[in-house]
């Protein structure tokens, strides 16, 4: 009797000694790590608003690289008008008003929300 109680305890004892010992997988070590959380949510936050950001701002810079005499626009505070003259090495930009072209306005590129394309327009 008392053999089969030590053969017991021997065998209840070994599982617990292996579980123990055993060595923990890839993935469990990759969760384990303090640092996954830090890099999963800068990953997130340039994925979600630098890249996007960044794509923004080459277009806008690509279109007012491309503006050019009698170019239909729109201004960021919504005014129509024709480009009269654009240098490429200046950021001012001068543009007609009017239909009879005695109205023009000197402004910054900057200031240039979008180029009008007339096959667009109704």
């Amino acid at each position: 009797m008392i053999l089969s109680t030590l053969l017991a305890q021997d065998a209840t004892a070994a599982p617990a000694a292996d579980a123990v010992s055993r060595e923990p997988t890839f993935v469990e070590q990759l969760f384990a790590n303090p640092l996954l959380p830090i890099v999963v949510v800068i990953f997130l936050f340039y994925t979600l608003l630098l890249a996007p950001e960044r794509r923004r701002k080459a277009e806008e810079a690509k279109l007012l690289a491309s503006l050019k005499k009698n170019d239909r626009i729109v201004t960021v505070g919504g005014i129509h008008g024709t480009v009269v003259s654009v240098t490429a090495d200046s950021d001012v930009v001068t543009i007609k008003c009017d239909e009879s072209g005695n109205t023009r306005l000197k402004m910054n590129r900057s200031a240039i929300s979008t180029i009008v394309n007339p096959n667009k327009e109704t």
